[in-house]
């Protein structure tokens, strides 16, 4: 089981998606036992095809695919309920938030009391 699931919902992002699985393997391989869940909000481009080509670069990726569009919210919520790991981070799949942050969050909730259960960053 992966320490750690990371969570990224997407909708036509095709060229997002190679350099932001990139920066999440940069952050966390080698850190911690992980794995990321795309859930593909029902693209009109190719988006569901490079995820599916990326598996063979990050054995880390699954892939979830909506057969109708849900939006982001809902995305959100089906790659949480798939995830392995108790503790998840969520990503913008057009790379806003930056991977290498989640290290960040890991080592705050390594120094918290075991009772605290939600962290956060926040965007400046």
């Amino acid at each position: 089981m992966p320490q750690l699931s990371v969570v990224v919902p997407v909708f036509n992002e095709r060229d997002n998606i190679p350099p932001l699985l990139a920066e999440i393997a940069a952050a966390l391989r080698g850190r911690v036992d992980y794995e990321v869940v795309y859930v593909d909000d029902d693209s009109s481009d190719d988006s569901r095809a490079v995820l599916v080509a990326q598996k063979a670069l990050h054995p880390e990726l699954r892939v979830l695919h909506h057969v109708t569009r849900s939006g982001q919210s809902t995305a959100v919520w089906n790659g949480v309920r798939a995830a392995a790991s108790p503790w998840i981070a969520t990503l913008d799949g057009d790379g806003q938030n930056d991977p290498a942050d989640i290290p960040k969050l890991l080592a705050a909730r390594a120094a918290a009391p075991a009772e605290t259960r939600l962290f956060a960053g926040w965007r400046t």
